[in-house]
C-alpha cells in the first residue's frame, strides 16, 4: 500500500468516525466499530487523537427549548475592529457564569463576516429575562459596539447542531389561516 493510499484510508476512517459521532454522539465504539467494519480499540484511539487536537470540542444534547419552556433568541452585533479590549470583554464573559446567572444558556456564539460581526443564539424562560440580558450584553459591549445590537426571537428551530427537528411538519402551523 503506498503512502497516499494509506494516508487516504486514514482521512477515510477519520471522516467516517465524525460521521458516526454527528449522527449520534451516544453510541459506543464497539458498535461505531461495528458500523465501519474496525476494531473498537482502532476506533478509541482515533476518536482519543481528534478530541486531542481539537477537532473534536466536546459533545452536547440537542434540546428542544420550547418543549423546556424556553424561547430561542438571536442576538446580532456591529462591533467596532477587533481589539484587545474587546477579545477580554468576550473572554471573560464566555469563561465566566455570566449568562448561567442570568437564567440563560448560551447555544452558540460566532465570530462572522458580513454585515454583522457577531451572531449569539441564547435560550430564556421568557421575554423579560431574554430581555435583561440583551440589555446587559449592551451594556458590556457597549464601548465596542458601532450599531444597537438587533434581538429576534426564534419562531421554530428547523435545524440545530445538524439535528433535524423532530417536529419539522409543526412549520405548517405558522400558514395563515386561508392560505
Amino acid at each position: 500500500m503506498t503512502e497516499n493510499e494509506t494516508v487516504g484510508k486514514k482521512e477515510s476512517l477519520d471522516n467516517r468516525i465524525v460521521a458516526a459521532l454527528l449522527e449520534d454522539p451516544t453510541r459506543s465504539d464497539m458498535e461505531i466499530a461495528r458500523d465501519l467494519g474496525t476494531y473498537r480499540q482502532k476506533v478509541w484511539r482515533k476518536k482519543k487523537q481528534l478530541e486531542d487536537d481539537g477537532v473534536i470540542w466536546g459533545y452536547t444534547a440537542v434540546l428542544d427549548e420550547k418543549r423546556l419552556g424556553h424561547v430561542c433568541y438571536i442576538v446580532l452585533m456591529k462591533t467596532k475592529p477587533m481589539n484587545e479590549g474587546l477579545v477580554n470583554t468576550l473572554l471573560m464573559r464566555l469563561v465566566g457564569e455570566g449568562p448561567k446567572k442570568q437564567n440563560v444558556r448560551l447555544t452558540n456564539f460566532f465570530y462572522v463576516n458580513g454585515e454583522f460581526d457577531w451572531v449569539l443564539r441564547f435560550s430564556a424562560p421568557d421575554h423579560a429575562t431574554a430581555r435583561r440580558y440583551y440589555d446587559t450584553l449592551r451594556m458590556i459591549y457597549d464601548d465596542h459596539l458601532l450599531d444597537k445590537p438587533v434581538m429576534i426571537d426564534v419562531n421554530m428551530c428547523l435545524v440545530t447542531e445538524g439535528k433535524r427537528n423532530p417536529q419539522i411538519a409543526d412549520l405548517h402551523d405558522f400558514i395563515p389561516p386561508g392560505r
